[in-house]
């Protein structure tokens, strides 16, 4: 049994990475970009060459360090922007420039997101731009060499404080920034050709100082051009991540995802462990009832009402019960998780508390798994009855509860084994109606805003933390089918 363990462990590690790749394929291939709820098409930065640089970026400055960070502004697996020719950047720019007459909405937008996203790959050929073009090309040219030239601080790891020489580093950064709002590196919309000459010296001058700096070495550099192609990626930053355990912060909260998941699962499992002992407990009586007393009208009758429990949707059953017995007759508290001075009570009191307000959300989250379960522990107990062992049980003179209790319950419950291991994920995942109808902020609620905000970070945590749930619940299930059925076996 220990080494059938240790290699069904070893085999949950590729599983575990090949989920995590579909995961990631999935999210790359939804619609939208990160972190954005409308579509692009803005003028972005090239519209005002003279607008200060901080105030501009600084009402997208979290989406951009956001996805700066976890690469979603990159290429999907091999980074070309390496080598940007101005020619690619001049045509973009006219494009955003040109507008909706001779060009689509969708068009507009993706130039726009295209130089947004390039970042410090676009200075070079923007440099031989600004000396090449002139008017209101030129304005936007300038524009935006200036956001791609902007720095972002790199956001601190989790649970730790920047030091001296980080503090230094983002102190040399926003001068730094603030060079890029003089007047040594900007002009004012109709400047004339003369100022326009001059500033385009002074960038010709920057770019002479910088050019060395740490942001520009891969121009020198094949070994890091090609690392860059290859780690500057979406797929690189991802795997990157993946592999260090970080599994990023919320775009929405700021909070990491790890700390999100571990808050979010005490409401859960206040829901689903009592649900859970609950529903199966049960389960297992009305199984073995009903297969006790086959095509009798206690089976018949317990078959039709759990039906009846299990065609009603739950939404529909929790927005009646919340308005017939919280509202209408005032017996339970309609929303929320606790009373809002819970915090005044003390430990007994805050769980009776809690107790009270879970038990409208208790019982519509356990009708429909009881109701799912009993069919299956039913069905189970029907199949072991028909064995010969259980006739030579009674042929030996065993009573009818010692046969059932005894022989018959311990294998009929493989059926619900099977689900068991399935189980762990729902246990933990909670309820996106149950929790959306009254007010209880579990794992499932913030799976839902997660969604609608596409937060990727914690959708993509939250999805890999259910794998691996998956994946320790069919471990656990395979261990019981040995320990139960004496006829599986693993040595």
């Amino acid at each position: 049994m220990f080494s059938y363990i240790i290699k069904r462990v070893l085999i949950m590690i590729p599983t575990f990475f090949g989920v995590s790749m579909a995961i990631w394929l999935v999210m790359v291939m939804a619609p939208g970009r990160p972190t954005s709820r409308g579509g692009g098409g803005g003028q972005g930065a090239g519209a005002d060459p003279g607008g200060k640089m901080e105030g501009r970026e600084g009402r997208n400055v979290s989406e951009r360090i956001f996805r700066d960070q976890f690469g979603l502004n990159r290429p999907l697996f091999w980074n070309n922007w390496v080598g940007l020719e101005k020619a690619e950047m001049q045509a973009l720019i006219r494009t955003v420039l040109e507008g909706k007459q001779k060009h689509s909405i969708s068009d507009i937008g993706e130039a726009t997101e295209a130089l947004e996203d390039f970042d410090r790959y676009a200075v070079p050929p923007l440099l031989e731009l600004l000396e090449e073009t002139s008017g209101a090309e030129q304005d936007a040219v300038l524009g935006w060499l200036r956001a791609s030239a902007f720095q972002y601080p790199p956001l601190l790891q989790q649970g730790k404080q920047r030091s001296e020489d980080e503090l230094a580093r983002d102190r040399k950064i926003n001068l730094e920034n603030k060079r890029l709002d003089s007047a040594e590196l900007n002009w004012q919309p109709g400047a004339s050709e003369a100022e326009r000459n001059t500033i385009v010296a002074s960038w010709k001058a920057w770019w002479s100082e910088k050019k060395g700096s740490e942001r520009w070495t891969y121009l020198d550099s094949a070994t890091e051009r090609l690392g860059l192609r290859i780690g500057d990626t979406q797929f690189g930053k991802y795997w990157k991540n993946l592999l260090s355990f970080d599994f990023g912060k919320s775009f929405k909260s700021n909070e990491p995802v790890t700390s999100i998941i571990l808050s979010k699962m005490k409401y859960s499992l206040s829901l689903a462990v009592p649900s859970f002992l609950i529903a199966w407990i049960l389960a297992v009586l009305l199984g073995v009832m009903g297969a006790a007393n086959h095509n009798k009208p206690i089976d018949q009758g317990s078959a039709v009402f759990l039906f009846m429990l299990y065609s009603i949707p739950s939404f529909l059953m929790g927005t009646v019960l919340q308005k017939w017995l919280a509202v209408d007759m005032g017996w339970f508290p309609s929303l929320r998780w606790e009373s809002v001075d819970a915090h005044k009570l003390n430990t007994w009191e805050q769980l009776k508390d809690v107790l009270y307000h879970l038990w409208l959300p208790l019982l519509c989250y356990t009708y429909g798994s009881l109701a799912f379960i009993s069919r299956q522990a039913r069905s189970g107990m029907l199949e072991v009855m028909q064995s010969d062992f259980v006739r030579t049980a009674y042929a030996k003179g065993c009573s009818r509860q010692r046969v059932i209790w005894r022989h018959a319950v311990r294998n009929g419950m493989m059926p619900l084994i099977t689900l068991l291991g399935t189980a762990l994920p729902v246990l933990l995942a909670g309820s996106v109606v149950i929790e959306s109808i009254f007010g209880i902020p579990g794992f499932g609620k913030a799976m839902l805003d997660a969604i609608l905000n596409k937060d990727y970070n914690l959708v993509m945590g939250v999805a890999l933390f259910s794998s691996v749930l998956t994946l320790i619940g069919l471990l656990i299930a395979d261990i019981l089918y040995a320990m139960v059925d004496p006829r599986v076996s693993y040595s």
